[in-house]
């Protein structure tokens, strides 16, 4: 199935057969000491849930309502409720993020605040994922294999470095205990599932447990198998959209007294017939045959002893790769395309207690990531893609300021320099250095209302595609080709944000612990040297291209401000919760004038459910509301809007002969709406049936 693994399913066979050995070997009896807890049916499921820590925004463990800045986490509760068949289904429901791309996922291309996700830090359990290929996802995992998913809205290089102007999107993958329940040192889950779209079927196992006291571990294994094309909501369908998709996950945890030390290994591959461009229509000339693999290998080392407040470092060491095969169907050309991250980042915290009133965290620490990209067609040095590579290396410090239980203050300043350089071109490296510097605050007005307010700059190192690409863009006829002239001089982008906003938390107040919770911020972003890919069509001699044709090249041509706000309100209670969020974000161009194009339009969601704890059942609907967009540069193409419900059922058994069985059963696009998402060239998927079962032992 997959051309670098010919006997890929064989080889996934003998992982299975590995990962059950294992499991035999060293599945130990029962034990009466307990782990974690599995979620039950009737836990208050909340689009934000401000109880929930984050390490996303400081790289210290933050809870949300503590933090100035605006994050939203999904939990697993919600990612299994949702039977998320992609990274789309998990960030959908969250105010001003949206997703581009169209729904084939090999093409989903998350939004934040007007950002598309070429200017998104991408990160899988701490790693970054720096794979940036046109028309392409950015990252590939299956949602089974998450535990949650940290988003931070705003630029966050101050923290993360070259990448996050629009913000962060943190994916964290499971762990043993994880899954383990009360009273269990070892357990197996089988899994099975299905989507009525395209008939995807969706296996799955989970293997893990207890070794000692010290160690546990966690083997899973994913498959997914789309035999139809998308269903549009008219009847028609996505042609060319079948896909078959093999996801792993090993993850090892070993914790000797305040000692922790993780290695996972994760691995992705997909294949089907697809366009080059996955994001548009099929035709007989763009369509290839494509596998699609990804690695991702971590290893970590924590140090935690509640004793020693000046020591608590962190090391992370990852290598991730990314290789692309395409055998177009015409002439059985082939493409591959290389993409390689490897990296250290390595941090310490340090607890000052100055006075009865004031504290201290200060953070600091080093990052260091090598990125690689080569190309290849039929053999050859591909210039689309050119071999290049890309070195950043930065230092970063931050003070979290602590003040009367009231006032928390947290300022941060980092410096990164990078350099890249590509192979067999007659041009200079592109090297450069950036200082960016944050500062946010919170002040609790009372216990439940609290104000914020940030200042946070972030940058973008040109990408290698950007600064080197050579070759052909596109041919317009005998003798005439449009060319891609490299540009080794591009401007690193900038972005400089302010924020405000306002947070009310509050229990315990119509029923006991009941809990509401609203969130607003108004933001601005201003972002200079925006990078654009420049296309001069013309049909004579140019600098670049002696023929007809003309010349395609990168520019920092647009300075922008993208400004809007966000307001989410939830009320949860024992037998149900309600809630909704509204987004807006404009864009203008700061240069030209006018507004820019890669806006999404206005969104409400508005959602409500009912718990049964007594039958362990759970009902939920969720109405994304999208208004139309006609705030398009001259000669764009409006959106028009439209409205979508989706209803989801969960049954999660807790005591008799069912316990270990959970069920989830759901409806997207319950009126079967046919639309397009803005910006979108494809229609998205008409009504969706899904069907999840597990059982746990």
């Amino acid at each position: 199935m997959f051309s670098r693994f010919k006997c890929c399913p064989a080889g996934w066979k003998v992982y299975l057969a590995t990962t059950i050995t294992f499991s035999l070997f060293i599945h130990p009896a029962r034990a009466e000491t307990a782990s974690a807890d599995t979620e039950p049916v009737g836990k208050l499921i909340a689009a934000t849930n401000l109880q929930e820590v984050t390490v996303t925004a400081t790289r210290t463990s933050r809870k949300v309502s503590e933090i100035p800045e605006s994050v939203s986490v999904v939990d697993t509760e919600q990612i299994r409720t949702r039977q998320a068949a992609d990274i789309g289904d998990v960030l959908r429901y969250l105010p001003n993020i949206d997703l581009g791309g169209g729904p084939r996922n090999l093409g989903i291309s998350p939004t934040i605040r007007g950002m598309a996700d070429d200017r998104i830090l991408f990160l899988l359990d701490g790693a970054r994922q720096d794979f940036n290929r046109g028309h392409n996802a950015r990252i590939f995992t299956d949602p089974s294999l998450l535990k949650r998913v940290d988003v931070m809205r705003g630029p966050a290089s101050a923290i993360w470095g070259s990448g996050a102007l629009g913000g962060v999107i943190s994916f964290t993958t499971l762990d043993a205990t994880d899954l383990l329940r009360p009273g269990e040192r070892s357990g197996i889950k089988v899994r099975g599932g299905f989507q009525s779209m395209n008939e995807q079927y969706i296996p799955g196992t989970s293997i893990y447990g207890l070794v000692g006291e010290e160690f546990d571990y966690l083997l899973d294994f994913s498959y997914r198998n789309a035999a139809d094309d998308i269903r549009h909501g008219d009847g028609s369908k996505l042609q060319n959209s079948q896909f078959q998709s093999y996801a792993g996950l090993a993850k090892f945890n070993w914790t000797p007294g305040d000692h922790r030390f993780t290695f996972s290994t994760q691995t992705f591959d997909q294949a089907g017939k697809v366009p080059a461009n996955s994001q548009t229509a099929s035709t007989p000339d763009t369509l290839v045959d494509r596998d699609t693999e990804q690695r991702n290998y971590t290893l970590r080392y924590r140090y935690e002893n509640p004793d020693n407040t000046w020591l608590n470092p962190e090391v992370l060491v990852y290598h991730n790769t990314t290789h692309s095969l395409e055998k177009r169907l015409l002439d059985r050309r082939r493409d591959e395309t290389d993409f390689s991250t490897t990296g250290i980042n390595a941090r310490n915290s340090s607890r000052l207690d100055l006075s009865s009133f004031a504290t201290q965290l200060i953070t600091y620490g080093v990052d260091y990531f090598h990125n690689e990209a080569k190309g290849k067609r039929n053999g050859a040095i591909r210039p689309e893609f050119p071999r290049g590579n890309a070195d950043v290396v930065g230092v970063f410090l931050q003070d979290e300021i602590t003040l009367w239980d009231r006032l928390s203050l947290i300022p941060g300043v980092r410096w990164d320099y990078f350099r890249s350089e590509a192979e067999g071109i007659a041009t200079s490296a592109n090297k450069n250095d950036r200082v960016n510097f944050k500062i946010g605050g919170l002040f609790k007005v009372t216990e439940w209302f609290s104000l914020i307010g940030n200042y946070s700059e972030a940058f973008r190192a040109p990408t290698l595609g950007e600064l080197f690409t050579t070759g052909t863009h596109f041919t317009c006829g005998p003798g005439c080709a449009n060319l891609f002239v490299p540009n080794p001089n591009l401007k690193p982008e900038t972005a400089f944000n302010k924020e405000v906003g306002a947070r009310i938390q509050k229990s315990d107040l119509l029923y006991e612990d009941d809990r509401l919770a609203i969130r607003g911020a108004y933001f601005h972003n201003k972002v200079k040297d925006f990078v654009d890919l420049m296309v001069d069509f013309v049909f004579f001699p140019v600098p670049g291209n002696p023929g007809r044709g003309g010349v395609t090249t990168s520019d920092n041509v647009r300075d922008a401000v993208l400004e809007g706000f966000e307001i989410e309100a939830n009320y949860a209670a024992k037998y149900g919760y309600t809630g909704f969020s509204y987004s807006q974000t404009r864009g203008y161009n700061r240069t030209d004038g006018g507004v820019l194009s890669n806006v999404q339009p206005d969104r409400w969601i508005v959602m409500a459910g009912l718990n049964w704890p007594t039958y362990d059942l759970s009902l939920g609907w969720r109405s994304s509301i999208v208004e139309a967009q006609n705030r398009v540069p001259t000669g764009g193409t409006p959106t028009p809007g439209y409205t979508l419900h989706d209803v989801t059922l969960s049954w999660l058994p807790q005591n008799g002969s069912l316990k270990g069985v959970r069920l989830d059963f759901g409806i997207d696009n319950l009126t079967d709406k046919d639309y397009r998402r803005h910006l979108n060239v494809l229609r998205d998927p008409g009504r969706n049936y899904k069907l999840a079962v597990s059982y746990q032992f």
